[in-house]
């Protein structure tokens, strides 16, 4: 059997929709049998399930978006923020920057890993978002991972060589700086974050 038949979320929404069904036509049957005042009291009924089910799904509906907006507010300005640090020392293009044994800042990744992991992007209209956060994330752990290794040899060897090919590698063209570029700039102009505007 497929799995999605044998997954409790199934059978409570199948056992939900059935119990709404079968009071929905015992109150039509009801209301077509029923004479005089007495037949406000099916109708009643079934107005109260039409509007209970529209509550329940409009509600989910409604959840579902402001958790939507809520992560991608916070995807949008965890990426602004880590365009701020590519700006900023020792990261900043055309700054000379002594060679010196430095921490290098790192880029951030909880909003983009709260997002992808609580499921609030959807599979159909978020595919591409998706599919390209999951790429930042796996390009920014690993520019992570490189400046660890890179503090480590600084500190090492410390030689002025060393820092110095450190720093050439960091800053050279297609280097590692100039892809946490690209593919920042790449993500902010996709539609769902292009609309979520930096706080004034």
């Amino acid at each position: 059997m497929p799995s999605w038949l044998t997954a409790p979320r199934t059978w409570i929404m199948l056992v939900t929709a059935g119990s709404l069904a079968v009071a929905f036509v015992v109150s039509a049957v009801w209301w077509s049998r029923s004479a005089g005042t007495s037949r406000f009291e099916p109708a009643v009924q079934i107005l109260g399930l039409l509007g209970g089910i529209t509550g329940i799904v409009a509600e989910r509906w409604a959840a579902g978006r402001e958790r939507r907006a809520e992560a991608l507010q916070a995807v949008a300005e965890e990426l602004r923020d880590n365009q701020k640090v590519l700006a900023s020392p020792p990261f900043a293009v055309g700054a000379a920057q002594p060679a010196r044994r430095q921490v290098y800042p790192r880029m951030n990744l909880s909003a983009v890993n709260a997002a992808l992991s609580s499921a609030v992007l959807s599979p159909g209209r978020d595919e591409g978002l998706s599919s390209m956060l999951h790429d930042w994330r796996n390009e920014a752990e690993i520019f992570n991972h490189q400046l660890s290794l890179a503090e480590i040899l600084a500190f090492t060897n410390g030689s002025d060589e060393v820092l110095r090919d450190l720093h050439q590698g960091l800053h050279s063209a297609d280097g590692p700086l100039e892809r946490m570029q690209e593919h920042l700039v790449a993500l902010l102009a996709t539609p769902p974050l292009t609309a979520r505007r930096a706080p004034r």
